[in-house]
């Protein structure tokens, strides 16, 4: 998996859409329900948001 924190939200966001359906919405798993740019694009609002509000995101050491 990268490192970038972009890419980790990307997946985060990709699996709560294909993971965790809405069981009254039979379209929700589809995969073309939310594109890849899309992801992206929310991936990076919430990184500025986060960022703007004087937080951080850092990997820890293993």
């Amino acid at each position: 998996m990268s490192d970038n924190p972009i890419d980790v939200i990307e997946a985060a966001i990709r699996s709560a859409f294909t993971s965790y359906p809405k069981e009254d919405d039979p379209d929700w798993r589809s995969p073309h329900w939310i594109k890849s740019d899309e992801c992206t694009h929310l991936a990076q609002g919430i990184l500025l948001e986060l960022h703007a509000k004087g937080f951080e995101i850092v990997k820890r050491q293993t």
